[in-house]
């Protein structure tokens, strides 16, 4: 029996509490950053031109993280990574707090955001490679939902505008290097993947870090079978985790993020605020994911998406003359997105072989991100109904390649390993 076998089949251990507490608080600190290019406009005085840029800022250094982090952790390793990303993290903190000027605000938070990219995507990866099979999927769903919980964070202290933005950006910067420490103490407290290392061939060091971390052996009482996986193509998932990727990123930032400020300016940090508590309690689905099809979550969510978005627009002078009413859809919207992010980041991380994992949720990562800055850009040019309808047809999007899946790919959730995908190569 392998080390990966017996560490997948194990019970709960305080290992497992550690990685899920650091992992928790990578994601919410990766949400955290993501909105530090917003808050920063009113620390000092940009460039018009940078100014531009900054709708945009984020998701692009987000991609380039993953997408230079993503093969390196293949290379050298999940923890090993995780040691790279948290330096950089340090580095751009220090760089936040001490920066004279405009100049050096724009490297810190480059160098930020490419660590957050980093960051998360190793945690996906990493998070489904060191959890016990039968709460992997519970897991997954929870850590990931910790992204709305720093976006709640982050929107707070844009609203706490009492404070100087030179004292605002002190506190953001100590906090973050802080909360990095912290994870970085916990982290050094547990594994490197045992999958990774047994891809790599170490099977000497797998068993070392399963007699270190893992108090006893446990008995796997089936065998998970690999039927029917051969017959989903890497290309066809391919397609499927970036336009899930991407449907949910743009349609994301059009109608959510959007759409309320857009009717309602006064209210930004208000819809920000609500839609992120509004995602994070739907999150909590994720209690029940082992125990439920991500194939079927993934079509129910997005057609979830799909249908509450389309009430808008017919009812729009109902709910302006009642904004109690667009409340009530936009909360609604916000949890179904949410469930369909958390479903879609689950499965676009798990369904590769191991020795490529990194490489290839960095690639669905990248084409999801990258897809949905030129979407962006062209929304901010439509009229409001145009805008409206590009939303909706993002999102049909999601709904379309989420049957295809239904239909065609394979059941990941309800317990299954991570490994049933085995070797496999680009033209399988």
């Amino acid at each position: 029996m392998s080390a990966s076998r017996v560490a997948e089949e194990s019970k709960w251990r305080a290992a497992h509490t550690l990685l899920f507490l650091a992992f928790s608080t990578g994601t919410a600190i990766e949400a955290y950053v993501y909105s530090l290019p917003y808050i920063a406009e009113t620390w000092t005085r940009f460039p018009r031109t940078i100014v531009a840029l900054f709708s945009v800022w984020s998701p692009l250094w987000l991609l380039l993280g993953g997408l230079l982090v993503g093969p390196l952790s293949d290379r050298v390793g999940r923890k090993k990574t995780f040691y790279v990303t948290m330096t950089l993290y340090v580095i751009g903190g220090v760089l936040l707090v001490f920066a004279p000027n405009y100049q050096t605000i724009l490297a810190s938070l480059s160098l930020l955001l490419f660590s957050a990219g980093g960051e998360y995507q190793n945690i996906l990866v990493a998070t489904h490679e060191l959890v016990p099979r039968r709460n992997r999927s519970a897991s997954i769903f929870l850590v990931v939902n910790f992204t709305n919980l720093g976006g709640i964070v982050a929107a707070a202290l844009s609203m706490a505008n009492y404070t100087s933005p030179h004292t605002q950006r002190i506190v953001l910067g100590i906090t973050l290097v802080l909360a990095v420490a912290a994870i970085f103490a916990v982290r050094t407290r547990t594994p490197e993947s045992i999958m990774w290392l047994e891809a790599k061939g170490r099977n000497t060091q797998a068993e070392r870090e399963l007699e270190k971390y893992y108090e006893q052996r446990a008995t796997p009482n089936q065998e998970d079978t690999s039927r029917g996986v051969v017959d989903v193509p890497i290309w066809f998932r391919l397609v499927t985790g970036s336009v899930m990727g991407w449907a949910y990123t743009a349609g994301f930032s059009l109608l959510v993020l959007t759409l309320g400020p857009y009717f309602f300016p006064q209210l930004t940090d208000e819809f920000i605020v609500v839609a992120g508590v509004a995602a994070f309690i739907s999150g909590f689905v994720g209690l029940a994911a082992d125990r439920l099809s991500r194939k079927w979550l993934l079509l129910a969510s997005s057609v979830a998406t799909l249908t509450t978005a389309s009430i808008f627009l017919p009812t729009q002078r109902e709910w302006l003359a009642n904004p109690q009413l667009f409340w009530l859809l936009f909360i609604i919207l916000s949890a179904f997105v949410n469930v369909f992010f958390l479903a879609e980041d689950a499965l676009k991380s798990e369904f590769w072989p191991t020795e490529r994992r990194g490489f290839y949720t960095a690639i669905v990562r990248t084409a999801s991100l990258g897809g949905s800055i030129p979407v962006l850009l062209y929304a901010s040019t439509l009229p409001i109904t145009q805008y409206f309808y590009l939303g909706l047809a993002i999102f049909a999007a999601g709904v379309s390649v989420s049957a295809a899946w239904y239909r065609y790919g394979v059941e990941t959730g309800k317990k299954r390993s991570v490994t049933i995908w085995g070797k496999q190569q680009l033209s399988s």
